[in-house]
């Protein structure tokens, strides 16, 4: 089955997508202007080259895929990486498609690709602001972010939520003792289980460093926060294998209520964070309430 240029084509070179038409083994029959600008290359030499080495990371496993739902789903569609001629990275969202002959038989596959490169990087730049880099968790600027939208629901629906305030006990040891490096690895570790012991519609946030901070969205009373956060105490204190070596840890908590504590997200803040200090008073590995609604105090 030979590709030659027609009207159809014409069309075809002058939209804003790529477009390349291979042999099932890769070879790139056909390639728009819009693809040789998209992957920097030459109008003459993309066509003798396989479109498949074109890809980056992982590329044999992702072309194996391919191919699998091709023949299962009869197309595929999803987001893949070419490298460039000037050895950059070109994010786009890939549609592929079977091209059949009278016999059924797939003799070419027809790819369709919208650069997606901007959006790529806009959510990288949203993921440096808004998440902690080590552990994937909202960070500081998110958190606040979260906080103001639990006041505007709360004060809309008349409910309440709490905040915890939850800090690793003896965290600065583990750095001096067994390094930076250890230490990274019991916060990641440490920020799994906190994900792991609340609701999806909770917000658990990092800080800095061994400091994090969850939001109970809905939780009105006092008795129903508690058993959250010793859930979490039984979770995340304990044994933890750590390059080979096993460290035991414990963890103090506060626990602030909006609107009982304060009517101020900041000042919620400092309500769990003093509270949280109450409890390290106290000896550690414990909660303490907030006063006034805790004054019968630390447990």
């Amino acid at each position: 089955m030979a590709w030659h240029k027609s009207s159809f084509y014409k069309v075809i070179e002058q939209i804003p997508i790529g477009v390349a038409v291979t042999l099932p083994e890769g070879t790139v029959e056909y390639a728009n202007p819009h693809l040789c600008r998209l992957l920097d290359a030459d109008g003459e030499a993309l066509p003798i080259t396989s479109l498949f080495k074109l890809r980056g990371r992982e590329a044999a496993a992702l072309d194996e895929e391919i191919r699998r739902r091709l023949t299962a789903d009869g197309s595929w569609q999803g987001e893949t990486e070419f490298l460039t001629r000037g050895g950059g990275t070109c994010h786009v969202l890939e549609v592929v498609y079977p091209l059949h002959d009278e016999q059924g038989t797939t003799t070419h596959f027809i790819h369709f690709l919208q650069d997606i490169s901007a959006h790529k990087h806009a959510e990288m730049l949203s993921s440096l602001a808004f998440y902690d880099s080590l552990t994937g968790l909202p960070n500081r600027n998110l958190l606040k972010d979260r906080l103001a939208r639990a006041v505007a629901t709360t004060q809309r629906n008349g409910t309440g939520f709490a905040v915890l305030y939850i800090d690793i006990d003896h965290f600065k040891q583990v750095n001096d003792k067994h390094g930076h490096d250890i230490g990274d690895e019991l916060l990641h570790q440490f920020a799994a289980r906190l994900q792991r012991g609340l609701r999806n519609s909770d917000t658990v946030a990092r800080l800095g460093g061994d400091e994090f901070v969850a939001i109970l969205e809905d939780m009105t009373d006092t008795q129903g926060a508690v058993q959250v956060v010793e859930k979490l105490l039984a979770a995340c204190r304990g044994e933890y294998e750590l390059c080979g070596r096993r460290h035991c840890i414990t963890l103090s908590i506060g626990i602030g209520f909006y609107p009982d504590d304060a009517l101020d997200a900041q000042a919620l803040l400092r309500c769990a964070d003093t509270a949280m200090y109450r409890a390290k008073t106290a000896g550690r590995d414990r909660y303490a309430l907030s006063e006034p609604a805790g004054y019968c105090g630390i447990v």
